[in-house]
C-alpha cells in the first residue's frame, strides 16, 4: 500500500508540475510597461555597407530591397561607404548613394586609408598619417564629402578612419589617441555642418576614445563616437553620452554562414536588441549583399535581412527609445519606440522554445490597437493580427524563435 501511495504521489506531483509549466507558458501573461515619458536615444536608424570598389555594385533593383519600406523589402535608412584613397575611382560610388538618397537615405562615408603620400610609409597598407599631412587629409575627406554633394548623394557624417587600432594586410592606417586630438585640434573646425566621427575602432575600444572624448578643445570638434563589435558585445558607454555624442554601431557581422540558417540568424535579432538598450543611435550590418549579409547574392532577402526589418522598416529615423520592461520572461527581450506624434513601436523577441504571452500595459490614450508583423524560421515579415487596446493595456501571444513587431494605431 505504502509502495502504491507513493508513487500515486508522484504521478499527482508530475501532472502537478506539468500543468504549472503548461500554464506558466501560455496561461499567465507577463507585463510589459511602457512609459513613453521615459526617453533614450534618438534612433538614427538602421543600415549596412554598399561595397562598390571591392566587390560589384547593387543593382537598382536590389537598392529597392535594401532601402524599400513596402513588401519584401528591408528598411533601411542608413547607407556606408568607402572614401578611396584615389579621387579617380570616387565616381563609382554614386550611382547606388544618389538612389538611396533619393529614398531619404542617411548617408556617411569611412577611409581605410588615406592617399599614400600622406603616410609615414608611403603606402595604403600599414603605416600612419604623417603629421605634416593632416590638412591635406582634411581636405581629401573634404574634398570627398563635396563630390557626394555634387553628385545628389550629400553626406550626413563622415569618419576619419576605419579601426584605427587594427595593422591589416590591407588597406590601413594605425592611429592613436594623441594622433585623433592633435588632428581634431587643427582641423575639426573645418568640417563645419558635416558631421565628424571617431575613432570608429575595432572592439568599440572606449580605451582609445576616452581620451578624445576627455580632451576639453578635441573633443567638441566631433559629434558621433562610432565602433565596430568585431571581438565585444554591445555596451553602454556613458562617458560618450556625457559629453553630447551619438554611438554608432558602423560594422559587424555576427559571422560568415549561410544567411538563410535561421539558428545563425536569430542571433542578429539579440545583437540588434542589445545594440538599442546600449544607446546606440545607429546599427549598421557590413555588406549588405553577401552570402551572409541582408540580401543574397542573387538578390534576395535573407533571413537576416527579414530579421533586421523588423526594426528597420518601423523604427524610423527620428524615433526615441522609450522605457518598456525589457525582459518579462527569461527569453523574452522587449524595446520601445515612439515618434514625435506618439506612434509607438514594440520589439519583442522571442529566444526560447515556447509560446509566451505578454501583455503591453500602457500609458492612458497612448494607442487604441496594435498591428503585429512577425518574421521567423517559416515566415518573412508577415501581418500577424490586430490587438484592441482596453484599458490602456492588450495580450498577445509570441510565437518561439521568432521576433514580433507591434505597431500602434
Amino acid at each position: 500500500m505504502s509502495t502504491y501511495l507513493s508513487r500515486k504521489k508522484s504521478c499527482l506531483s508530475l501532472v502537478a508540475t506539468l500543468l504549472v509549466s503548461l500554464f506558466s507558458a501560455n496561461g499567465i501573461a507577463q507585463t510589459v510597461d511602457i512609459n513613453p515619458n521615459t526617453t533614450y536615444q534618438t534612433v538614427r536608424g538602421f543600415g549596412g555597407h554598399n561595397g562598390v570598389g571591392w566587390i560589384p555594385d547593387l543593382t537598382s533593383a536590389q537598392v529597392d530591397s535594401a532601402f524599400g519600406t513596402g513588401s519584401g523589402q528591408i528598411g533601411l535608412s542608413i547607407m556606408r561607404m568607402r572614401v578611396d584613397a584615389s579621387s579617380s575611382n570616387w565616381q563609382i560610388q554614386v550611382p547606388t548613394a544618389a538612389l538611396a538618397k533619393a529614398k531619404g537615405v542617411t548617408l556617411f562615408a569611412t577611409p581605410w586609408s588615406p592617399p599614400a603620400a600622406m603616410k609615414t610609409n608611403n603606402s595604403l597598407i600599414h603605416g600612419r598619417l604623417s603629421p605634416s599631412s593632416y590638412t591635406a587629409y582634411a581636405s581629401h575627406l573634404l574634398d570627398f564629402a563635396n563630390y557626394m554633394q555634387s553628385s545628389n548623394a550629400a553626406l550626413y557624417a563622415v569618419s576619419i578612419q576605419n579601426e584605427p587600432n587594427w595593422d591589416p594586410d590591407y588597406e590601413g592606417c594605425q592611429w592613436n589617441s594623441t594622433e585623433f586630438i592633435h588632428f581634431l585640434k587643427a582641423q575639426g573646425s573645418r568640417f563645419g555642418t558635416l558631421k565628424v566621427m571617431a575613432p570608429e575602432a575595432l572592439n568599440f575600444s572606449k580605451t582609445l576614445a576616452d581620451p578624445i572624448l576627455n580632451d576639453a578643445t578635441a573633443a567638441p570638434q566631433f559629434d558621433i563616437v562610432a565602433g565596430h563589435l568585431y571581438g565585444v558585445s554591445p555596451s553602454d558607454y556613458p562617458l560618450a553620452r556625457s559629453k553630447g555624442k551619438e554611438l554608432w554601431m558602423t560594422e559587424h557581422y555576427t559571422d560568415n554562414s549561410d544567411a538563410n540558417d535561421w539558428a545563425k540568424a536569430m542571433p542578429v535579432a539579440l545583437e540588434l536588441h542589445n545594440s538599442m538598450t546600449s544607446h546606440y543611435s545607429a546599427y549598421v550590418w557590413w555588406y549588405i549583399r553577401r552570402s551572409y549579409g541582408l540580401i543574397t547574392e542573387d538578390g534576395n532577402v535573407s533571413k537576416r535581412g527579414y530579421i533586421m526589418s523588423q526594426y528597420a522598416k518601423y523604427v524610423r529615423p527620428g524615433y526615441t527609445r522609450i522605457s518598456a520592461t525589457e525582459k518579462p520572461y527569461s527569453d523574452v527581450f522587449v524595446t520601445a519606440y515612439k515618434n514625435s506624434s506618439g506612434k509607438m513601436v514594440v520589439v519583442a523577441i522571442n529566444n526560447g522554445t515556447l509560446q509566451r504571452q505578454i501583455t503591453l500595459q500602457l500609458s492612458a490614450g497612448s494607442a487604441s490597437s496594435f498591428v503585429k508583423y512577425r518574421t521567423s524560421s517559416s515566415v518573412n515579415n508577415q501581418y500577424a493580427g490586430q490587438y484592441t487596446v482596453t484599458n490602456s493595456s492588450t495580450s498577445a501571444y509570441i510565437d518561439p524563435s521568432s521576433i514580433n513587431t507591434f505597431v500602434s494605431q
